[in-house]
């Protein structure tokens, strides 16, 4: 497309430029409309399912706005700020992602009508400035109920009930349970200190959501390699490395003579490495994780010293265990001094419907961590009761900030409305 100004001259080969009320402004107001529409139909209890296929052809059912425009990819450039704001609104306040869609929608769809009847656009801003301010001058004296006391299980119970209400409409009692146990558990002295990431889900397919439960300290889906299925009071050892005889970086050629040199060949190599876990268990440590491999050799002599060995492949679980237990996560095969070491009230083996589990539970006061073991019949079915979960995981975090409450199902909105 040529234009007269030639604007697409100066672009790159295939650029569109494109000017005027209709051709720019109004093709922006159409995207972010169809934005707000694709996902109006799932806001609140009533909300319906959405199934989205991504690009990698992974399927998600889901009514939450955030999983549904992450997931779409988005590439009109209006569109996409209005997604980049429901972003942002997921990672500060956990929920409410539907609200900010279906209003930017809405002002969309009224601008509009205004700019068709002549109107500039910097002057329908202003106008919606003043209603802004105004709108936040109203809310601060519509506040109906307030959450005095954090640590009041029953009470942060009742708050988070309509926030788990509007996606899991029917499970909100059960889910809201789950929620506030894990949060009660994890929650300091000093509420402000409420850390998000110390309530952990872990989805175990299986059986029904009935069956969920919240598990006091760090679950991890992995079975110890050895034979200890149970230690109490226990010093912990993290390895960001594989537990296995080292492989020299050079090449040699050796000459074997005759069968003792054969023989004889490792037992060096492997007296070394013994060595180095007897070190260990002199030191104290009676748990051993690992991230990736483990020989059989180090299997063998973990049993002999009677060391409990997990062995976890994802980096960020071992992370949380390394969280969990104050441990440091150390990346060669040494002796860790006594300050890198963590430490578990108890690391004990469990099985989830025949899922092997090893939980590592530390009841310190600071930085206590709970998982939420959730089971269900599907992936998709799981995933979706993990984000009703997060959002009332937040909506905790968002309380301890302010602990107002407005009215709900729209009262307020109604009420604000007919104000402005």
């Amino acid at each position: 497309m040529f234009d007269s100004s030639g604007t697409t001259s100066m672009l790159k080969e295939g650029s569109r430029a494109y000017t005027g009320l209709e051709e720019a402004m109004l093709r922006n107001i159409d995207a972010v409309q169809g934005l707000a529409k694709m996902t109006r139909s799932a806001l609140g209890p009533k909300g319906m399912n959405k199934m989205v296929i991504n690009h990698l052809e992974r399927l998600y059912v889901t009514s939450d706005a955030h999983t549904i425009i992450n997931e779409s990819d988005v590439h009109h450039p209006a569109a996409k700020m209005v997604a980049q704001a429901v972003k942002m609104q997921e990672n500060e306040c956990g929920d409410n992602t539907n609200l900010i869609l279906t209003m930017a929608g809405e002002l969309m769809q009224q601008a509009a009508g205004l700019i068709s009847m002549g109107l500039h656009p910097s002057e329908i801003l202003i106008g919606y400035d003043k209603a802004s301010k105004k709108t936040l001058e109203i809310l601060e004296t519509l506040s109906t109920y307030k959450l005095e006391n954090p640590h009041n299980k029953a009470d942060l119970i009742k708050c988070v009930k309509s926030v788990v209400a509007s996606k899991q409409f029917g499970q909100e009692e059960f889910l809201s349970n789950l929620v506030g146990e894990a949060c009660m558990y994890t929650m300091p002295k000093n509420a402000v200190k409420f850390n998000v990431d110390n309530v952990r889900i872990q989805k175990i397919l299986g059986g029904g959501l009935s069956d969920s439960k919240v598990i006091q300290g760090v679950v991890v889906t992995k079975a110890s390699e050895t034979s200890i299925k149970r230690v109490t009071k226990a010093t912990v050892a993290v390895y960001n490395t594989n537990i296995e005889m080292q492989q020299g970086e050079t090449k040699g050629t050796v000459l074997l003579k005759n069968a003792d040199d054969l023989l004889n060949y490792t037992t060096g190599e492997e007296e070394k490495f013994e060595g180095w876990i007897k070190k260990l268990a002199e030191a104290g440590v009676q748990v051993v994780v690992c991230q990736g491999s483990m020989s059989e050799l180090a299997i063998h002599f973990f049993e002999k010293y009677r060391i409990m060995a997990v062995k976890i492949m994802s980096k960020w679980e071992l992370k949380r265990v390394g969280r969990a237990c104050g441990a440091v996560p150390i990346v060669k095969l040494e002796c860790p001094t006594p300050e890198e070491l963590g430490y578990a009230d108890e690391v004990s083996f469990q099985e989830i419907s025949s899922t092997w589990c090893t939980v590592f539970r530390r009841d310190q006061e600071e930085n206590k961590m709970s998982t939420i073991v959730l089971r269900g019949s599907t992936n998709a079915q799981l995933d979706d009761i993990e984000r009703a979960i997060d959002n009332g995981v937040n909506a905790v975090k968002s309380l301890i900030r302010d602990n107002r409450l407005v009215a709900g199902a729209a009262a307020t909105e109604i009420y604000l409305a007919n104000e402005i």
